[in-house]
């Protein structure tokens, strides 16, 4: 059993896979707060059919911008273009190959640092977002900037509409490519795959944190082991939510799901941005009440 008093600074259970924890993991650490994982759904790499869509969606460039909302996007696109060009079924092998000449806009550092690593350049003034690492705060800016007449639009399955279609409001031609879908975790066929050469994180054996499925977290919940949840989207605070009694304030990372925690009942508290330290910082923050 896990004890919420395990470390001596209290216990911090995060909607995260072990392979991203790393850094989370240290930066807790600072804090004496110790990391169990509750991953609930991961990526997985793209079925056959799923893979013919994406070859068709890839088939109508070039654009003059592509987007990318997480790290999740362009390691799907990557993996999808190797296999792809492993059966003669695409003539590019690299995302920076197929987007060679096309302005690469990133939501989010994470996000930046993953396509720098791939050999893309990020456009400077949205990789890491302008006063909200999100969709609504790459769209905001290019509606002052003046959006591009054709965008690769690059996601995954189930995806949030409102990057495509603000880009289709500002009078961008979209195209939508998925590369990934979500599965529950553990799935049979995870997505992996890091950059040669990536600044990312640590292979997940270095993390220290302990990964837990949907009934152990349902029983950790009950438990009271956790001192702190941390959570990244709408879905996932519903589905902690189902599996047991969540201790307030629920640390969110951005204000959509600090709204959906309010609208169950919970008591919130926003991270100021998904960099290990500050959702660290926000735990501390939701730890003193």
């Amino acid at each position: 059993m896990i004890r919420s008093d395990a470390g001596g600074g209290g216990v911090v259970l995060a909607t995260r896979t072990p392979d991203r924890a790393h850094a989370l993991t240290e930066a807790l650490r600072e804090y004496r707060l110790r990391l169990i994982l509750s991953p609930l759904r991961a990526p997985r790499a793209l079925t056959e059919p799923e893979l013919d869509a994406l070859r068709t969606a890839l088939s109508s460039g070039p654009w003059e911008a592509a987007t990318f909302t997480s790290v999740n996007g362009l390691r799907g696109l990557r993996a999808g273009l190797a296999r792809l060009h492993a059966a003669d079924r695409s003539a590019h092998a690299e995302p920076d190959a197929l987007l060679a000449g096309t302005r690469v806009h990133c939501v989010g550092q994470a996000t930046a640092e993953e396509a720098r690593a791939q050999g893309l350049s990020p456009a400077v003034e949205t990789a890491a977002g302008e006063g909200e690492q999100s969709a609504r705060g790459l769209l905001a800016r290019l509606g002052r900037t003046g959006a591009p007449g054709s965008v690769l639009c690059v996601h995954g399955r189930p995806h949030r509409p409102e990057l495509a279609d603000g880009l289709r409001e500002l009078g961008a031609r979209v195209t939508e490519a998925v590369t990934y879908a979500m599965a529950d975790w553990p799935t049979p066929a995870p997505l992996g795959g890091r950059a040669p050469g990536s600044a990312g994180e640590d292979l997940p054996a270095d993390s220290g944190a302990p990964a837990l499925d949907r009934r152990a977290t349902a029983e950790a919940l009950r438990a009271g082991a956790a001192d702190v949840v941390l959570v990244s989207s709408p879905r996932q605070l519903e589905t902690l939510h189902g599996l047991g009694p969540l201790p307030e304030p629920v640390v969110c990372l951005g204000p959509t799901t600090a709204a959906r925690a309010r609208e169950l009942g919970l008591a919130a508290v926003t991270a100021a941005s998904p960099a290990p330290e500050d959702l660290a910082e926000a735990a501390v923050r939701a730890r003193s009440g």
